[in-house]
């Protein structure tokens, strides 16, 4: 008679500590963390416990004996995953914490025991079932009860605990999970009372208690955890969802799909699956934590008992419905395999062929085909497992770039997929929350936006998060790339319990790695990884990638190996000087504030005062709420970034919607002019990562879109650069003095298969919208790959006049195709300054990288367009509902004026709401016609009908309409 699975040694111990309840000092308790995930089922094998139906309260200290449930106080109904923060506002008990100071109230959540629980029935299952209950993210210390058996504890945010209960299970059940912060008993001193230094700054150095950029034996990204940008928050609660799955004695565990090659008409795919006969996942170790060989069997060998019973898999792949490829729903491949088992763990390998693959291709380039893929194990005959998942077969490779290599550690940055190379338009990524509100409709909204600017790969920064499910599916249906990194950030590691942090490698490369999205590994931001605190953390890191996925690139950290970040406060026409030998642009960007009404609507509105005088000592004590909202205030952030909102307003005293407004110009233009540069410079340079799409707050930092998810303007700047066919003047400067010949050489990226052909323009214009120059080149370009870069195209050189000083002269490109139409328009607006007679600082800015200049007595570029006016015209060509809080809707607008309308902007107002446009801060020339798109988030569903649609330039007035 067969063992049963239950009477192990390990289960048996298991059993005598859960009869052991409250009563447990943590010494003895059952340590839950471990490497082995447990693979989603479907259908009845998968219950979900995640959604409503919990309820939440907290004790000052963790219960000792089940009499102390009684004691739990303020309990509440709930839904998970959520954070406790997010359960308090959800429940009504607190105000927003992102509005006003309100994160105060919110101190005392990493003070408390958090205490979830919930009731379930018996799953359905047979008597030989087992049930396993998988937490995939709690945060951070936790302990489980079921039915008053003290199950074990936990440490760890990213993945488990994982249990097999099947033995404490009843016809009704109640699950029970105490949560602790990461910083239990060693808070930080409070944000509120530490000093200011002479700047204004906080003064850091006084901070005591738990450091987030020296986190010691934590496991926590710092962006969560108190760290820089996030000072007021610190996450804890029941971040991701938990689930049980029933798993007979004979199950799968852990596939691994990979495409081999794809050559011709067919691609050669190779499955690895884990088989389990009559033992489960947790009764295995990944290795021992002492001193010992490996593998040393006695002389008699291993025993390996065959398995009597008749086993097979049947592998089924079917185009994914919903995808591009739902012409034909039925299987490409569906195959049966026997199974020769022992007693154990067993491994199923097995090359597939796919006839005629529809390839996974990144934005841009292709449909992002995906494939489901299921597993059925079969006991003779009978299905007894099954799970499914999502598979794109694609090939990432890479080859060196074409510059020198400058340093010992280099990596191949060249980026070759599916048989092309490309430049690769990459964005980094914070946590989409703070407090790790998450929700599937949030990451899409997000994620689409990035589709939409053309966005082909993201990383999500080692600061934040590994990211959830919801993220990497998204990732696989839009076409992005993702590069992962691993939640180190900025510090030494010395003190992490290799055991957790490797429980969390391992469970998260299992969990992504038939992710197609998924591209590159990396072992997290800014830090030493060759330092002696580092050595253990990455080389855990590194072994078990060698183990699990050897399939993807990897990294140890950025900036390394070829891959650089940086933030210069410099004419951005620098970047392909100062970087011209740059492999890969891993981070760089420009501050700026998002648009005003998010200010009206998180900080209180008298703080609108002095808004030139950020930098001033004062200013933090008088605009407490608007400086709570400004991520790492401090002087090296806001004189960069009013430096350069200095050349497009007076910045001595402006009201709230000018400073929000110039600053995103500011910002927008310096992204436009690095984006060219850096694409430009293509084959040396072969991908760039700008910092960041979207934050996790709404506060004052680099950004392309706010946390209530509205892009930017620099989100149109840089859309613009990414688009597939790119023209650029290749300008040397933004400064100039008069009588100076500005040279109007162009380029064009291409990132299409198809060749050049077509006419390509430069203009030139005074700053009253009088052309004074043009000059045609004809384009005839092959695309030898699907990065193409042209030569310099020779646009000749404009004079500026001897008399002309402390004026802006507008400069645009375009590129047209054979047709006549329009691919592609970028517009610059140099300045001719008085200060560039200066012999001395002329030489300084054309010699070196200075920092930029504050225009203190202008010229200021709004007002200067404002002098010449045009008008527009708006009509409202298709308004559709798609949701009860999404539409899409198209507009037509028309320069009916004589000039060009410069800064062409479209809004929605009358609600709250978020959208992004195909375009917007644009040129419309005289008497041109543009259809703008708009994707709209109705952030208050029930007033979209108070919702009007609102266009203007800079140089015409506002003309809005009622949707």
């Amino acid at each position: 008679m067969t063992k049963s699975i239950r009477n192990t040694p390990g289960i048996a111990a298991l059993l005598l500590l859960a009869n052991i309840t409250f009563a447990q000092t943590d010494s003895i308790i059952t340590k839950l963390w471990q490497p082995y995930r447990i693979t989603p089922r479907t259908g009845m094998q998968h219950i979900d416990l995640s959604g409503s139906g919990w309820t939440l309260g907290h004790t000052n200290q963790p219960v000792q004996t089940t009499s102390d449930i009684a004691k739990i106080e303020d309990v509440f109904l709930t839904s998970i995953p959520n954070s406790v923060q997010w359960s308090y506002f959800k429940a009504g008990k607190l105000p927003h914490p992102y509005y006003h100071l309100n994160s105060l109230q919110y101190t005392f959540t990493d003070e408390k025991v958090w205490y979830y629980q919930k009731d379930f029935p018996m799953p359905a299952r047979k008597s030989s079932d087992l049930v396993f209950l998988c937490f995939d993210g709690v945060d951070y210390f936790s302990k489980v009860w079921v039915n008053d058996s003290l199950i074990g504890a936990h440490e760890g945010m990213f993945g488990g605990p994982i249990v097999e209960i099947s033995r404490f299970l009843k016809a009704k059940n109640k699950l029970v999970v105490e949560v602790k912060a990461a910083n239990w008993g060693n808070k930080a001193t409070s944000l509120e009372d530490l000093p200011r230094t002479a700047s204004g700054e906080r003064d850091y150095s006084k901070r005591r208690g738990y450091n987030p950029r020296a986190s010691g034996p934590i496991v926590k990204p710092w962006v969560i955890s108190g760290g820089s940008g996030g000072e007021p928050f610190f996450s804890v609660g029941m971040w991701q969802g938990v689930r049980l799955e029933v798993v007979p004695e004979f199950h799968l565990e852990r596939p691994y799909l990979t495409t081999q090659t794809v050559a011709g008409n067919e691609a050669k795919l190779h499955l690895s699956c884990e088989v389990f006969a009559k033992t489960h996942s947790l009764q295995k170790s990944l290795h021992s934590w002492k001193n010992t060989q490996i593998n040393h069997p006695s002389a008699k060998g291993t025993v390996y008992k065959p398995v009597e019973e008749k086993l097979t898999v049947l592998v089924e792949i079917r185009p994914k419905s919903g995808s591009a490829i739902t012409a034909s729903l039925a299987p490409v491949l569906m195959k049966e395999y026997p199974l020769n088992l022992f007693e154990g763990q067993n491994w199923l390998e097995q090359d597939l062929t796919v006839p005629n693959p529809k390839l996974w291709n990144p934005n841009g380039l292709g449909e992002a085909n995906r494939y489901e893929i299921k597993l059925t194990l079969k006991k003779d005959g009978q299905s007894i497992d099954q799970m499914a998942f999502d598979y794109g077969i694609r090939t990432i490779e890479r080859v060196p770039t074409a510059g020198p290599r400058t340093f010992d550690r280099w990596e191949d940055w060249q980026f070759v997929v599916n048989g092309q190379k490309i430049f690769v338009k990459g964005m980094n990524f914070m946590p989409q929350d703070i407090l790790l509100d998450l929700p599937r409709e949030r990451y899409r909204w997000t994620l689409e936006a990035a589709k939409k600017m053309g966005v082909q790969l993201i990383r999500i920064w080692g600061g934040g998060l590994l990211e959830t499910d919801h993220f990497y599916d998204l990732c696989n249906e839009l076409g992005i790339m993702v590069w992962q990194d691993f939640p180190v950030g900025n510090q030494d590691t010395p003190d992490y319990p290799q055991d957790i942090w490797e429980a969390e490698v391992v469970q998260n490369i299992v969990r992504l790695r038939n992710h197609p999205s998924l591209a590159v590994w990396c072992g997290g931001n800014e830090f030493n990884p060759y330092s002696t605190g580092n050595a253990a953390t990455l080389g855990i890191l590194e072994r078990n990638l060698d183990i699990f996925d050897k399939s993807r690139f990897y990294v140890r950290t950025t900036p390394d190996d070829g891959s650089m970040h940086a933030y210069p406060d410099m004419d951005p026409t620098w970047y392909n000087r100062s970087y011209k030998y740059e492999a890969w642009v891993s981070e760089t960007g420009m501050h700026s504030m998002p648009e005003a009404s998010v200010f009206r609507e998180t900080v209180d509105n008298k703080e609108f005062f002095d808004l030139g005088k950020m930098w001033e000592q004062d200013f933090s004590r008088t605009h407490p709420e608007f400086i709570h909202h400004f991520t790492e205030y401090g002087p090296a952030r806001v004189p960069r970034m009013l430096s350069r909102a200095s050349h497009i307003i007076d910045v001595t005293n402006p009201d709230i919607d000018a400073i929000t407004e110039a600053t995103q110009v500011g910002a927008g233009e310096f992204y436009q002019i690095f984006s060219e540069k850096m694409q430009g410079n293509y084959p040396v340079t072969a991908g760039l990562m700008p910092w960041v799409f979207k934050r996790h707050w709404p506060v004052i930092a680099i950004q392309l879109m706010d946390w209530f998810g509205q892009a930017a303007a620099p989100y149109y700047f840089l859309k613009r650069t990414y688009e597939p066919t790119h023209v650029a003047i290749d300008l040397p400067r933004l400064l100039w003095k008069k009588g100076e010949k500005i040279p109007l050489n162009l380029k064009i990226t291409h990132a299409l298969p198809t060749n050049l052909n077509g006419k390509a323009t430069v203009s030139v214009y005074d700053d009253g919208f009088r052309k004074v120059y043009e000059k045609q080149i004809t384009v005839s370009q092959n695309a030898t790959s699907r990065a193409t870069v042209t030569p310099l195209l020779t646009g000749g050189d404009f004079q500026i006049p001897v008399d002309y000083e402390n004026r802006f002269v507008f400069l645009v490109a375009e590129y047209r195709d054979t047709a006549g139409r329009l691919v592609s328009r970028s517009f610059y607006y140099p300045r001719v300054l008085s200060m560039m007679a200066d012999p001395v600082f002329y030489k300084k800015y054309l010699d070196e990288p200075i920092d930029w200049v504050t225009l203190e007595k202008g010229p200021f570029l709004q007002p200067t367009v404002a002098k010449t006016a045009t008008a527009l015209s708006l009509k409202v060509i298709d308004n559709q509902l798609i949701s009860n809080d999404r539409s899409q809707i198209s507009v037509r607008v028309v320069n009916t004026g004589k000039v060009p309308a410069f800064m062409t902007q479209i809004d929605i107002t009358g609600t709250k709401r978020a959208f992004t446009a195909n375009d917007s801060y644009t040129w419309l020339a005289a008497g041109e016609s543009c259809d703008i798109m708009l994707d709209v988030l109705w952030r208050e569903p029930e007033n979209k009908g108070n919702a009007r649609v609102k266009v203007w330039a800079w140089n015409a007035p506002n003309i809005e309409t009622k949707l």
